[in-house]
């Protein structure tokens, strides 16, 4: 067992020293030039010089942006542990109380986004602890050691040119622009495209300002739902029980209406009928046939857009069913 430690403690540090190498060899000439093309398109494009070099002229990749970008899951937890962790009593009643205390606000985004303001809060909550883990690197930074590493390096660079439109529309420094190893920001994680293209000036201070605003935080999260489909005649979904269900009926790719899904045993979490409608929807079991069960409306897909993960998407929405209950009591 001593020698498999040590074999794996090795081939960890092997793996982590050709990271470092492959990062600290932008002082070579190849890395030099690598950068100075980089800076060339990123002023084809419109930015200034100005703002391309002093964000860029002393760029130094970051060997720790790498060790996690690389970093691979130790082990798999499942829905019922990942649900646990997300959804807890303070995170609960912490977003009743923001939900109560931005009532006005959100009403008003409701009305003119058709997202539910439980909705928004608990991607608030989800996305950064509402406001207290929003990342404290440097945007810039991590987004050109990720464009020069090559995992994803054309998304990156992307992103990058993205992130340093932004440091000149806004009149940023590139100290100032901080979010996540990965170049997310702000209280709602936002990588720089969505930035650009969903970030809301709410409170109309000439700024889309994600990091301090809570108005601009929670219209932007709104915004990016309903230009992505969110229909405000459905809600997410909600969770079921029981039925006899084949796997080939279960997941997005296929929907029956809630009769058909009656007809298969389907019930409401409390053993009560489900309501006899058209209304098509999807079984979701994260967990597998044993574990819980959902069904979905289309709405759910208006939140895989914003993140892929069937966990995150299906805690977001358990977590406003729970933020709405307690809001209401």
């Amino acid at each position: 067992m001593a020698k498999i430690t040590s074999l794996c403690l090795f081939l960890f540090a092997l793996v982590f020293s050709a990271a470092f190498a492959q990062a600290a060899s932008l002082r070579t000439k190849s890395g030099s030039e690598w950068l100075q093309n980089l800076q060339r398109q990123a002023m084809e494009k419109g930015i200034s010089p100005r703002v391309v070099h002093e964000a860029l002229d002393d760029f130094e990749p970051n060997p720790r942006v790498v060790k996690l970008d690389r970093k691979q899951p130790e082990s798999t937890i499942s829905f019922k542990t990942y649900r646990r962790l997300n959804i807890t009593p303070s995170r609960i009643n912490k977003g009743a109380s923001l939900m109560r205390l931005y009532k006005s606000e959100l009403a008003e985004i409701e009305k003119r986004t058709g997202v539910p303001p439980e909705i928004i809060v608990a991607l608030w909550g989800a996305e950064s602890n509402f406001g207290k883990n929003m990342g404290n690197f440097e945007v810039i930074n991590s987004l050109a050691t990720l464009a020069y590493e090559g995992r994803r390096a054309t998304f990156f660079r992307n992103q990058l040119f993205a992130a340093l439109y932004i440091l000149e529309r806004e009149n940023m420094a590139p100290e100032e622009l901080r979010g996540s190893w990965a170049g997310a920001m702000g209280q709602c994680q936002f990588m720089p495209s969505t930035y650009l293209n969903f970030a809301v000036d709410e409170n109309g201070d000439g700024r889309s300002d994600i990091w301090g605003s809570t108005p601009d935080v929670l219209s932007s999260i709104a915004n990016y739902l309903s230009a992505e489909g969110w229909r405000r005649d459905l809600i997410w979904g909600h969770e079921v029980k029981g039925g006899d269900i084949d796997s080939d009926e279960v997941g997005l790719k296929h929907s029956l209406s809630l009769n058909e899904w009656s007809l298969k045993g389907v019930r409401e979490i409390d053993g009560s009928p489900l309501p006899q409608r058209g209304l098509r929807t999807s079984l979701l079991q994260p967990d597998g046939e044993h574990g819980y069960s959902f069904l979905v409306t289309d709405n759910i897909r208006a939140l895989l857009r914003w993140n892929r993960s069937t966990y995150f998407v299906l805690t977001v929405g358990l977590l406003s069913n729970e933020i709405k209950q307690v809001n209401a009591n």
